[in-house]
């Protein structure tokens, strides 16, 4: 197996942006999934420690600020 398998069965465009970019739009999408699914995760733990006092209102705020840019 090659690293340069995903490439197989792409033509014109999307062959050249693959080569491009190393990934195809299906492969970046699913990236992109994949991070939306991690901040939810860090979102939802973010959360549970506000409401259980487990960090200070200041932490948070720090948190939430990394999770989201």
């Amino acid at each position: 197996m090659s690293e340069w398998d995903f490439l197989w069965g792409l033509e014109g465009d999307e062959l050249m942006d693959a080569m491009a970019s190393g990934g195809t739009e299906a492969d970046w999408e699913y990236i992109e999934e994949q991070e939306k699914k991690r901040r939810k995760n860090q979102w939802e733990e973010l959360k549970s420690l506000r409401d259980t006092k487990a960090i200070t209102k200041e932490e948070f705020k720090r948190r939430k600020v990394e999770i989201f840019s």
